[in-house]
């Protein structure tokens, strides 16, 4: 992918239920190169339902994912295109930091410049590592990774106060080639990197313009 190439990815018409509890009604988001698109919702809100209706770890009723003017989308690929941070730790804890970087065909070395804990620990399993250190490179590894998009779930939570702002400076500079879109609880952490916002609420994605917009919505008093 060129650097200088733009690439655009609309979800739209996300429907899905689980029995008779729906969780997503006509959900859409918006991601291209160059911009950081903040997701926010209340705990069960389904944004973790919508990451994963994108990846196809959840079959939605109705899902619709167009890249750019692309007639059709291989959803059996979407992976290749699209790298996502799960909620909760991904990497198998008996591989090591060494193994993941070669799978992911990352630089090892830009760990250790991004922070220097990780120097000297690529023989390390993931569950020798504190689990602030394990989130951290597996934040690394999904944003560094050769992709179009990245879909980050929570990357601010259960991180020490002093790493949010390497997290911040690592999503501002990967944005330049390309888009991103992050869900977190910590809005204060989420605003100052967002671009664009979108608030999921009752199944249903609102645009937000302004901090105001949350107060409205009721998302934050």
């Amino acid at each position: 992918m060129s650097s200088d190439r733009i690439n655009k990815m609309l979800v739209d018409s996300v429907h899905l239920e689980f029995g008779q509890k729906t969780v997503l009604q006509s959900a859409f988001i918006t991601s291209e190169t160059g911009k950081v698109t903040g997701l926010f919702g209340r705990n069960g809100a389904g944004k973790s339902c919508l990451f994963r209706c994108i990846m196809g770890g959840i079959k939605a009723q109705n899902l619709s994912v167009r890249f750019n003017d692309e007639m059709d989308t291989d959803y059996g690929n979407i992976g290749k295109r699209v790298k996502y941070l799960p909620q909760g730790l991904f990497m198998p804890p008996r591989m090591t930091l060494g193994e993941a970087f070669d799978l992911y065909h990352v630089d090892y070395d830009g760990l250790v410049s991004f922070d220097v804990r990780f120097l000297n620990k690529q023989g390390k399993r993931f569950h020798e590592l504190s689990g602030g250190e394990a989130r951290l490179a597996e934040i690394y590894l999904v944003l560094r990774s050769a992709s179009e998009f990245c879909l980050l779930d929570e990357p601010f939570s259960n991180i020490a106060p002093k790493d949010v702002e390497k997290i911040q400076d690592l999503i501002l500079a990967e944005k330049k080639r390309k888009g991103i879109i992050v869900s977190d609880h910590m809005y204060e952490a989420l605003l100052p990197v967002s671009d664009e916002l979108f608030l999921l609420k009752d199944g249903y994605t609102f645009p937000i313009q302004t901090k105001s917009d949350l107060i409205k919505h009721g998302y934050i008093i």
